[in-house]
């Protein structure tokens, strides 16, 4: 098979935008028996540009599993303009990749005709780009660092979870609390 873009990287996961994470985390798991979900809160990223000015929007989101892969349940807060809300509907908004080297991704999207929508920094640190491949793929295409540890958590949780574990729960949970 050829190396391309996205299978040179492999995805790690597929977000959704939703006007609800309680009820988005719920439906998943009625429909899909995805879940649980962690609930990672409000985000303030430490610097956030969309299309290239800067923007103060704020999101929440919660991650899931199925199967092996993740699920990404995204909920906007703010009124400001970004890359959620530009694609116009609730629903599949991107696939994830991620890569030790983000700027050299970019690069690479660049050369292929692949435009950066938003580049965010996440007030934890990590570096978060979102190219536009609606063009191309219908969707977004999210790259970040590797996340392993998290990405296990919740993977370790949905491997244990029961009918009787919530659809949705708090990070602390992830943690080992309550």
């Amino acid at each position: 098979m050829a190396e391309t873009l996205l299978n040179k990287y492999g995805i790690k996961q597929i977000g959704f935008y939703v006007e609800s994470i309680e009820e988005s985390a719920q439906r998943f798991r009625d429909l899909l028996g995805t879940g649980p979900f962690v609930d990672l809160g409000a985000s303030e990223p430490a610097s956030l540009t969309y299309r290239g000015a800067p923007s103060g929007m704020r999101s929440r989101c919660a991650l899931g599993h199925f199967g092996d892969m993740q699920i990404e349940l995204i909920e906007v807060l703010t009124d400001e303009p970004d890359v959620y809300k530009e694609l116009g509907h609730f629903g599949l908004h991107h696939l994830c990749i991620w890569s030790d080297d983000v700027d050299a991704v970019a690069a690479e999207f660049a050369a292929a005709g692949i435009e950066v929508a938003m580049d965010m920094t996440s007030g934890q640190g990590l570096h978060v780009m979102y190219f536009d491949a609606r063009e191309q793929l219908g969707s977004y295409i999210e790259v970040n660092a590797p996340i392993e540890q998290l990405w296990q958590g919740v993977a370790a949780l949905a491997a244990n979870a029961d009918e009787n574990t919530p659809a949705l729960i708090p990070m602390a949970a992830l943690m080992g609390g309550k």
